[in-house]
């Protein structure tokens, strides 16, 4: 089976748009087909006046999420498998913490876990990581969260696509745009404008799959 996605053809695609080279690096982070170390960063300063519930500064009570998370990180390079329950025992600690902050640590561990099975072809367990995500943090109004909700259901598309399912995968794109739609954020912007061009490649390469079937 093809990967699922074709880089040359993914750059080509964003050149000729609005997109900077920073959101092609970062879908390839979220699609699986680069190391999750960019997930490695601090989270995000926050402004003077923190707004709408967003609350993302690293507080002091996150350090430990964050060396736990680091450790995770660094496992990546030695041992995946370890890296992997490194990971979720982040998410053990930190999925329901009371900051944000360590929240997010979690669900962050959560979706380089997924990216780890992923890469090691175990789609159907990274389906089910990234659907963790979304019953554990899909009510979640941290904008930082709701990027890394928003980076899980690409990557669960783009598991389910491997697996052979194009029709599940674009229906789940096609939930990333109805759950995203009014979202103002500018990186969740970004993806659900490249998830429409993603739907219509696939839908693409389905239909010429059929026409050349039926001209057999």
């Amino acid at each position: 089976m093809k990967t699922a996605f074709s880089c040359h053809r993914l750059l080509g695609a964003l050149a000729s748009s609005r997109f900077v080279a920073a959101m092609v690096l970062s879908l390839f982070f979220i699609a699986g087909l680069m190391p999750t170390l960019s997930c490695a960063q601090t989270l995000p300063e926050a402004s003077a006046q923190e707004q709408d519930g967003d609350t993302s500064a690293l507080d002091a009570k996150d350090v430990p999420a964050q060396t736990l998370f680091s450790q995770a990180v660094s496992m990546e390079r030695e041992d995946a498998k370890k890296a992997v329950a490194k990971y979720e025992e982040v998410m053990q600690r930190y999925g329901r913490a009371a900051t944000p902050g360590s929240r997010l640590f979690a669900v962050r561990a959560l979706l380089n876990k997924g990216g780890i099975l992923g890469r090691q072809g175990d789609a159907k367990e990274a389906v089910i990581t990234y659907e963790r995500i979304e019953r554990n943090f899909g009510n979640e109004k941290t904008p930082a969260i709701r990027e890394v909700l928003a980076s899980a259901f690409v990557s669960k598309a783009e598991a389910l696509y491997k697996m052979g399912s194009a029709e599940k995968a674009i229906d789940t794109y096609k939930q990333l745009e109805k759950q995203f739609d009014k979202d103002e954020n500018d990186f969740i912007r970004r993806l659900v404008d490249i998830t429409k061009w993603r739907v219509a490649e696939i839908d693409s390469g389905s239909n010429n799959k059929m026409t050349a079937s039926s001209e057999k």
